[in-house]
């Protein structure tokens, strides 16, 4: 008798598990067909000699991300396609590092101090650095169906709220960045590594960040 009261009371609350949410908690439902295509990153060349102290970044993204929530023929519950990095602003950190340095950006990463101004290092900080930090506030990587051309895609999404300073504190740069794409799904592709390239492809090219950092556009 109780088992059926303890039926009926959770088949009336209107439980998630008896009517799936339509996304994970605080994602973004993606329109596959508006959403524009990734792409290969393309770094662009920069000079300059100033030190960039690159932080450790931390996080605000909500937990899970990923899961085939489209489709309606699942063989298990959608919960259970659903995924999380427990280290993807780590993750997103070191791959924004590669990305920054490859445009000829000298960068230190720094994973204990975060890229604080006062726990900078006296031989760092005789160098006259920029120290740039990033808190990701949105991570979000699907597999998606797209029923027009019936294949299925991988979608990302990654925003960082940036901040860019010197070794006294001055705010030279505070700005949010965000990338947003869909790529075909071959199995193969890091979503994570190509969000976090497709981020330092937008700094790069972003003057206000090139500005802040000390830097120029190498042959302009």
């Amino acid at each position: 008798m109780k088992r059926l009261v303890l039926a009926l009371l959770l088949a009336s609350s209107g439980c998630y598990w008896s009517s799936p949410p339509s996304t994970p908690h605080r994602s973004v439902r993606f329109d596959v067909g508006a959403t524009p295509d990734l792409g290969k990153p393309q770094i662009p060349a920069l000079a300059g000699n100033r030190l960039v102290v690159l932080g450790r970044f931390d996080t605000t993204a909500g937990n899970p991300i990923g899961g085939l929530y489209d489709r309606k023929d699942y063989e298990v519950s959608a919960l259970q396609r659903t995924y999380f990095f427990k280290d993807g602003a780590v993750e997103i950190f070191e791959h924004v590092s590669d990305g920054l340095r490859a445009s000829g950006l000298p960068v230190l990463k720094d994973y204990a101090g975060r890229a604080e101004p006062a726990l900078v290092e006296p031989a760092v900080r005789a160098q006259a650095p920029m120290l740039v930090s990033a808190t990701v506030t949105a991570l979000q990587h699907d597999q998606i169906r797209d029923k027009k051309e019936s294949v299925d895609v991988e979608v990302g999404l990654l925003e960082v709220a940036l901040l860019v300073r010197d070794v006294n504190g001055k705010v030279a740069l505070s700005k949010t960045y965000r990338v947003e794409g869909r790529y075909p799904y071959d199995g193969l592709t890091d979503m994570l590594k190509l969000l976090g390239w497709k981020l330092a492809e937008k700094l790069t090219a972003d003057p206000a960040f090139i500005a802040a950092v000390g830097a120029t556009k190498k042959g302009g």
